[in-house]
């Protein structure tokens, strides 16, 4: 075997082994814990507990140019950006709303209390309850771009009034994945309803 082979070779079972401790990372990483309400052909409808997160808001209405700002923003204050110097651990999805400016959001785990939170050092991340909702959702896959949220809006919002469902419009996206992970990404839009 030529001493290409061989650092191809070594190189694909690095990349491997890369990938499979991210997928497992991934899966031991906290999600809130929804209840599934109803599945539709396209989409399904979850209703989520009340979460606290850590939320940013940026100027600007695309998610592909602001993400990686806003992500900083939030991971400053996880990683130890707040009074307190502590690091908190990561939870997913990380969700972002992108209207006339984008907002993104860590929910914090599970295991605090509003009032056991540290502060942040940055003036621009809020410390919030965000209360128990009913979501439509819709998943994909990949590297989520303004496009993809674009498309995927069109449909659930389609499917929404196909199914007479009425929601009060505002548009999140969830993902769920860091960057480094190539394969099975899990992406969602997201839109609040009203009522069932």
């Amino acid at each position: 075997m030529n001493l290409t082979l061989i650092i191809i070779s070594a190189v694909m079972t690095i990349g491997l082994f890369s990938q499979y401790k991210t997928n497992k990372m991934v899966q031991e990483t906290e999600k809130p814990k929804y209840e599934l309400i109803q599945s539709f052909d396209e989409f399904e409808v979850r209703k989520y507990p009340k979460m606290i997160l850590a939320t940013t808001k940026i100027k600007g209405n695309s998610y592909s140019k602001n993400s990686s700002r806003g992500f900083q923003n939030v991971a400053g204050y996880i990683f130890g950006g707040n009074d307190e110097n502590k690091q908190i651990s990561m939870t997913s999805p990380v969700i972002a709303s992108v209207e006339d400016s984008m907002t993104m959001s860590f929910i914090l785990p599970s295991e605090y209390s509003l009032n056991e939170l540290p502060l942040p050092n940055n003036d621009n991340v809020k410390i919030s309850i965000q209360p128990e909702r009913v979501m439509a959702i819709i998943s994909f896959s990949g590297f989520a771009n303004d496009n993809d949220i674009e498309h995927y809006t069109k449909i659930l919002k389609q499917q929404l009034a196909k199914e007479g469902l009425s929601n009060k419009g505002k548009v999140f996206f969830q993902g769920y994945d860091p960057p480094f992970k190539l394969t099975d990404r899990t992406n969602e839009v997201a839109i609040e309803l009203l009522s069932l």
